[in-house]
């Protein structure tokens, strides 16, 4: 029985191995951006700065060696942030988030997390591809990152 699982696995590796890849112009490659771990009321997340968690309500925190500091994202009045996706970029974090009936653009500074670039975009939204300095959103709006 162990024989013929081996045979099995053996034969599935070959025939994958040996089947032609072909690229599909016509499709995208996928937004660097990912989505934060929620627990319960929090998103979870870790960049090459610190470990963050941000509240539903906007209040985040990031642990960098061992102290903690404080910031604050923007959200509509009696809002919750429902989800959250994040991606470095030059340094910076780039936070893209759905407080309410808005979608939010934020780009931070790590190092004094200060609010570099704020942006209100359409609460529906797909992460987005970052082309040219800028990020393209699949309703085809254009935000220039610089």
């Amino acid at each position: 029985m162990k024989s013929l699982v081996v045979i099995c696995l053996a034969v599935l590796v070959v025939v994958s191995a040996a089947a032609p890849v072909y690229s599909n112009p016509e499709v995208e490659e996928p937004s660097p951006f990912t989505l934060a771990r929620r627990i319960g009321a929090f998103h979870l997340f870790s960049t090459s700065v610190g470990k963050y968690t941000i509240s539903q309500n906007g209040l985040g925190e990031v642990y960098v060696g061992n102290r903690k500091k404080y910031f604050h994202l923007k959200t509509g009045a009696r809002q919750r942030i429902e989800r959250l996706y994040f991606f470095e970029y030059e340094g910076d974090l780039l936070l893209l988030y759905e407080a309410g009936a808005s979608g939010y653009l934020l780009r931070l500074d790590q190092k004094t997390r200060t609010v570099r670039k704020a942006t209100t975009i359409d609460e529906d939204f797909e992460p987005p591809l970052v082309k040219d300095q800028s990020l393209t959103f699949s309703d085809g709006t254009v935000v220039p990152l610089n």
